[in-house]
């Protein structure tokens, strides 16, 4: 009986020993597999092809990006400040109720740049200066803004202004031009911003406002400076002074014909916490 149960264990630790082998050799195969495939994945990683698909793909995001960039509605209005950075010129003017740069309203907004153009209406918060009304064209009528005796839709300050600065972001880091833009335009608007809640919002997209009437002093010996003067000068077209459209499209084209340095640019921009200053 002892016998019996000596070759039982026997058997019984034969049978171990075999499952022990096996499993070893089991998890060594699978030790030797994984070996392989990593093995086999760096040298696909490493492969000529491998390397040239990559090469290729980021050829391609550099032509997609110098593409978006010559495409950005001119080559002359965008300034390359670093190969991974761009800011975009975006023209614009104000049309108010007067000339006090403390209490005026907005009654009409207009920005451009390329061909996109931005331009709102606005019913002003306050009656219009008989100067304004003369030169702009712009009455107030009751709940009707009229130009030129004809009513024209306005949108209210808050949406017209919440707009504004979603136009501005459509652009790659946009900052503002404007003529005499340092001491009326960019004052006036920041004022009437800020009685929205919405200049934080503005500062947060624009890099500042550059003023060409300080760029075109430093550019060019002239006589007079006045956009009205500068484009008589230098396009030789018909002008529709005091209309922001036909500002902010005409000092596009002024830009674009100057072409100013880098540094030129940044001299005459004014800082988005600078206001008027």
């Amino acid at each position: 009986m002892e016998s019996a149960r000596a070759r039982g264990s026997s058997l019984t630790e034969r049978v171990r020993h075999q499952r022990r082998n096996k499993s070893e050799r089991a998890l060594g195969g699978e030790t030797k597999a994984t070996r392989r495939d990593a093995m086999k994945e760096s040298e696909e990683q490493r492969s000529p092809a491998t390397l040239l698909t990559r090469a290729l793909l980021g050829l391609l995001g550099l032509i997609a990006r110098l593409f978006r960039w010559l495409s950005s509605g001119n080559r002359r209005d965008t300034v390359m400040i670093r190969d991974d950075e761009e800011e975009t010129p975006v023209f614009f003017d104000l049309e108010t109720t007067g000339l006090d740069t403390s209490a005026c309203d907005i009654v009409q907004l207009s920005a451009l740049s390329g061909d996109r153009l931005f331009n709102v209406y606005l019913l002003p918060r306050r009656s219009m200066d008989p100067g304004a009304s003369r030169v702009t064209g712009l009455t107030v009528d009751g709940p009707r803004l009229l130009l030129r005796g004809r009513p024209v839709q306005t949108v209210p300050h808050r949406r017209a202004l919440s707009n504004f600065i979603l136009f501005l972001r459509s652009f790659p880091r946009p900052f503002l031009v404007g003529h005499n833009s340092r001491r009326f335009d960019w004052p006036v608007l920041t004022r009437v911003l800020a009685q929205f809640q919405l200049l934080q919002e503005l500062e947060d997209v624009v890099s500042g406002c550059l003023d060409t009437l300080g760029l075109s002093r430093d550019m060019f010996p002239l006589p007079r400076h006045s956009q009205a003067f500068l484009v008589q000068h230098f396009l030789r077209q018909p002008y529709g002074a005091h209309d922001a459209r036909e500002d902010a499209r005409t000092l596009q084209e002024l830009y674009r014909l100057w072409e100013p340095s880098e540094e030129l640019v940044r001299k005459h921009k004014t800082g988005p916490r600078r206001t008027g200053r």
